[in-house]
């Protein structure tokens, strides 16, 4: 009993599998795999890219945000920020763009789309800073914030590289990043927050004249965002509903400058929440 155990109990050999290396499906699915493995890596290395995007945009904000008549330091902080938002252009758009050469860049929207919002925010809101001041209280101005096609224009790029290893002749290579205009619009949308934020700001300093401004604009761009209607955009819903509180909060302020006059300042934001189950009729 004890042989026939034994003889149960021992492991069978497993034939060897022998592999043909030129098989032509093998050798194609080697291709997919390493396809894939480059694509990863690629949309990896644009989220990187995507994200120190976001984070110089972000400090621009703030530095946009440091602007105080009573300091006389407008000009100065506007000059700073334009020199660091076209230092990113050059720079980071630059790194994106030539990642995705000859390729589909809706393949990597995904990767890349937060940096662009939180960049076109940053870039409007300091277009409108630049043009907007106390003193002038008319929104039919001529100066106006760039379009998505403006900041496509300055998103082109060329590099010179070699023919080959022998010809020292150079060649210019022309590649650009690709602004995606429903990119755009959720971007501008974001500005409505930090134009709140500055009328606000603006209603502690005692600019009165200005968060009446802010609020007019603000009121207007809400009143273009309703009307809109973008196909396979999930995000326009919530960012319209964000805008919606924007322009509440600005027109609180308003109120209060209209009810108080010059002790606005002193007594803040205290009215109740504002009321924000109203349906607009977008969603």
């Amino acid at each position: 009993m004890s042989g026939r155990n034994n003889a149960r109990k021992q492991p069978k050999v497993k034939e060897k599998v022998i592999i043909d290396e030129n098989n032509p499906m093998l050798r194609a699915f080697r291709a997919y795999s390493m396809e894939l493995d480059a694509k990863h890596d690629r949309y990896e290395r644009i989220v990187k890219l995507s994200r120190d995007i976001t984070i110089e945009a972000k400090r621009i904000i703030f530095l946009l945000h440091s602007i105080d008549s009573r300091k006389d330091n407008k000009e100065k902080v506007l000059e700073e920020a334009q020199q660091r938002l076209e230092k990113v252009i050059k720079v980071n758009f630059k790194a994106v763009a030539q990642e995705m050469q000859n390729l589909d860049p809706y393949q990597y929207r995904g990767a890349y789309a937060p940096g662009l919002q939180e960049f076109i925010e940053a870039y409007s809101f300091m277009e409108y800073m630049r043009y907007t001041d106390d003193k002038s209280s008319s929104l039919d101005n001529e100066a106006s914030m760039s379009d998505w096609q403006q900041l496509q224009g300055k998103m082109q790029y060329i590099e010179a590289e070699a023919n080959d290893e022998i010809s020292a002749e150079m060649k210019e290579n022309k590649f650009s990043f690709h602004v995606e205009p429903s990119e755009y619009i959720l971007g501008i949308s974001d500005l409505s927050g930090e134009l709140m934020r500055r009328c606000i700001n603006s209603l502690g300093s005692g600019e009165t004249d200005t968060c009446l401004l802010i609020c007019k604009v603000l009121q207007h761009l809400y009143k273009g965002y309703i009307g809109l209607s973008i196909p396979r955009c999930r995000e326009l819903s919530r960012k319209i509903h964000t805008m919606r509180q924007s322009v509440l909060k600005a027109e609180d302020v308003c109120y209060n400058v209209k009810v108080r006059g010059g002790e606005a300042a002193k007594w803040g934001l205290e009215s109740e929440k504002p009321n924000v189950d109203i349906d607009e009729g977008f969603f």
